[in-house]
């Protein structure tokens, strides 16, 4: 399989912040982002909701500055992301 490099600038904190997180799950960043995009590939765009205005009562930082808005479903879809991205995770781990 032919490999490609991609490079990306992140404010170091938040590299930090997520390596830290990542480290947690057993995983580095370079994984993390690979399951992304196993997981942009499968459903064919952004494995969650991009969208600007939110109906529900504001819990999440996003949304308490008004930035996202989930589906009604969105927990649902979010525990089975989870399964099937950790099926993905475990499928390609040697």
């Amino acid at each position: 399989m032919k490999q490609s490099l991609i490079q990306i600038r992140v404010d170091s904190l938040l590299k930090e912040e997520v390596a830290d997180i990542f480290d947690s799950l057993g995983i580095d960043i370079s994984t993390a982002v690979r399951i992304f995009l196993q997981r942009c590939r499968k459903v064919q765009g952004i494995p969650f909701a991009l969208t600007l205005v939110d109906e529900r009562p504001k819990t999440r930082i996003g949304l308490a500055k008004g930035k996202w808005k989930f589906p009604e479903d969105w927990e649902i879809q979010d525990q089975a992301m989870d399964k099937e991205i950790e099926a993905d995770f475990y499928a390609n781990t040697p």
